[in-house]
């Protein structure tokens, strides 16, 4: 049994008979989505669940163990759990945590109501991890990608290391998500920060692009970096977010 980080535990909170689901990034953790998580329990009503996906939230080395399968395979457990239950379900994420929303919303239409994905990233990688996945011979570890944060003194919770094994992992499922983003259907809130140093802001504009959805609306976000959940414009993330399911849940 692996030791949990304090404040990366999964979250849930049971609230009224729609659900929301909420993912966090790659190398982060539960951290970067409570404040989301709870709002939109606490201000719009909803039943939110935030798994705390394999590897993450614990060490770097456990989470060498584990690799994209086990990422998505905790997402869907997550979905389908919620499904059962909830009336009409939603899923937002951040980062990897927005690719998996995209992913699941391509491969689960009749459950998956809307989205809302944050800083998702969908086939454009940046120049570092580009340069970080031709070095050769490949090092075991690189430095951290979290904390892309532009407001001062606020830290995510996400590992000082990035198991190279496991960036090859996350370029896999962002490849397979991008050949699906065609069959999304469902509303769709696409968020991002016109400033990321993580994920190109381009992305956003190849989702808006490529999916299939009649409701597509974009939200430039200009006072925040990546991490956008924890940053200077996360109040406007909820009340965004939570508006757009909330009128989705009555559609």
């Amino acid at each position: 049994m692996v030791d949990i980080m304090p404040g990366a535990e999964p979250f849930a909170f049971e609230g009224n008979d729609v659900g929301v689901l909420v993912v966090h990034g790659f190398t982060g953790s539960t951290q970067s989505m409570r404040y989301l998580g709870e709002g939109l329990h606490r201000k719009f009503g909803f039943t939110v669940v935030g798994p705390r996906l394999p590897g993450h939230g614990t060490s770097p080395d456990d989470m060498e163990t584990t690799g994209y399968l086990d990422w998505l395979g905790e997402a869907e457990r997550a979905l389908h759990d919620l499904v059962q239950r909830k009336r009409k379900v939603f899923v937002t994420g951040l980062s990897m945590g927005g690719t998996l929303t995209l992913n699941l919303a391509a491969r689960f239409p009749s459950e998956v109501s809307a989205i809302a994905p944050i800083a998702a990233a969908a086939g454009l990688a940046s120049e570092a991890l580009s340069d970080a996945l031709a070095i050769n011979p490949a090092p075991k570890r690189l430095p951290g990608i979290g904390s892309d944060i532009k407001a001062p003194g606020v830290v995510e919770l996400a590992y000082k290391e990035t198991p190279v094994a496991c960036l090859r992992e996350v370029t896999v499922l962002i490849s397979m998500t991008r050949g699906m983003l065609s069959r999304i259907v469902c509303p769709s809130l696409v968020i991002h920060s016109r400033e990321d140093h993580v994920v190109p802001p381009r992305n956003a504009m190849d989702i808006v692009e490529m999916i299939r959805a009649d409701d597509i609306r974009l939200l430039w976000l200009n006072n925040s970096y990546h991490v956008a959940t924890l940053d200077n414009d996360k109040a406007l993330i909820l009340d965004r977010v939570g508006a757009f399911f909330r009128e989705m849940a009555t559609a």
